[in-house]
């Protein structure tokens, strides 16, 4: 058996290990083969090097978005800046503060008033950024109606 997890076979858990140095996450693979997250964790950490977990950056795996769908508006605007549609400012349109954090991450964030308006972003350190949602709410993306639907499209001629 492999480690902890009874269920997998010494060529399963070595297909794991293949899996996750191909690239996929933990938990795609620890789903397919039915077992948890943690389970899956615990038997990668004794057979290779995990990945570090940045959370910041080009590197950054978690989600962004939700139900709002908002994340749809930040990765078409870092999509933009990529392809320089839109360039990173490095000051504060507020206060003029720029520079950087320790771990390396600019201090000036893009932010969007409405989300509806993807492109269009105000250039905010973190401090002006936390300050103006505390006194305004953005204006959420609204949601597509659905077009209502035709039956019989009719041509003719002169």
């Amino acid at each position: 058996m492999a480690g902890k997890l009874k269920k997998l076979t010494k060529e399963q858990a070595d297909e794991c290990v293949k899996m996750y140095e191909a690239g996929l996450s933990l938990a795609p693979i620890a789903q397919y083969f039915s077992v948890s997250r943690q389970a899956m964790w615990d038997l990668l950490r004794r057979r290779t090097t995990l990945r570090p977990q940045l959370r910041f950056g080009k590197d950054n795996h978690f989600f962004r978005g939700g139900a709002t769908a908002d994340g749809r508006a930040n990765d078409m605007l870092e999509l933009a800046i990529e392809k320089g549609i839109v360039v990173r400012s490095d000051v504060c349109q507020q206060c003029g503060d720029s520079g950087t954090f320790k771990d390396g991450r600019n201090k000036v964030q893009a932010h969007h008033c409405d989300y509806n308006k993807p492109l269009d972003v105000m250039w905010l350190c973190q401090k002006c950024h936390h300050a103006w949602h505390k006194k305004n709410t953005p204006i959420r993306k609204e949601v597509m109606q659905e077009v209502p639907k035709v039956d019989v499209i009719v041509a003719g001629f002169p």
